[in-house]
C-alpha cells in the first residue's frame, strides 16, 4: 500500500507500471512461496495430516464405541428378555404350586368329611344295634314276665333261654 501511494505521488497514475517495482514484487513474492513451500507448508502440511489422523483415531473409536454399546445394548435386552421370562415363568410356576395347593386342600377336606361321615354312619349303626338288642332283652324280659305270670310259675334256667330264643327268632322273623 505504501507503494502504491508513493508511486501515486511520485507519477500522479494508480494504472502506471513501474517495471523495477513489478519484478522486486514478484522475485518478492517467488521467495516468499519458496520459503513458505521449504519451511512453512511441510509443518503446515503435516500438523493438517496429524490432526486428519486423531479426526480419523476419533471417528474410528467413536465408532467403536458406538458398536460396543449398540452390544451392550443387545445384551442388556436380552437380559431383560430373559428376566421377563423368568418372572412369566416363576409366576406360572406360583399359579400352578397354589392351584394344586388348593385342588390338595380340597381334596384332603372331602376325604376327611367322608371319614367323618363313614364314621358317624358306622357309630349311628352301631348304636341302633346296641338299642335293637337292648330293645331284644327288654323284649325278652317282658316276654319272660308274661310268661312267668301267665305260667304262674318262674321259668328256671334252661326254659328261660329257650323261651328267650323263640321270642328272638319270632321278633326277627316280624323284621
Amino acid at each position: 500500500m505504501l507503494q502504491c501511494a508513493l508511486l501515486v505521488a511520485s507519477e500522479g497514475n494508480l494504472t502506471d507500471v513501474s517495471w523495477p517495482t513489478a519484478i522486486w514484487t514478484w522475485v518478492t513474492f517467488l521467495f516468499t512461496v519458496w520459503a513458505l513451500s521449504k519451511i512453512a507448508w511441510p509443518m503446515l502440511q503435516k500438523k493438517m495430516e496429524e490432526r486428519e489422523n486423531r479426526i480419523r483415531e476419533g471417528l474410528k473409536k467413536a465408532e467403536e464405541a458406538e458398536h460396543r454399546a449398540q452390544e451392550l445394548v443387545e445384551k442388556q435386552e436380552a437380559i431383560l428378555q430373559e428376566a421377563r421370562d423368568d418372572a412369566h415363568k416363576l409366576l406360572a410356576e406360583s399359579r400352578a404350586a397354589a392351584e394344586h395347593i388348593k385342588n390338595e386342600t380340597i381334596a384332603s377336606a372331602q376325604h376327611q368329611i367322608a371319614q367323618e361321615r363313614d364314621r358317624a354312619r358306622k357309630e349311628i349303626e352301631l348304636e341302633r344295634e346296641r338299642a335293637v338288642d337292648e330293645l331284644r332283652r327288654a323284649a325278652v324280659d317282658l316276654t319272660l314276665d308274661a310268661a312267668s305270670h301267665v305260667l304262674e310259675r318262674e321259668l328256671k334256667g334252661e326254659d328261660q333261654r329257650r323261651l328267650a330264643g323263640e321270642v328272638i327268632a319270632k321278633v326277627d322273623e316280624l323284621r
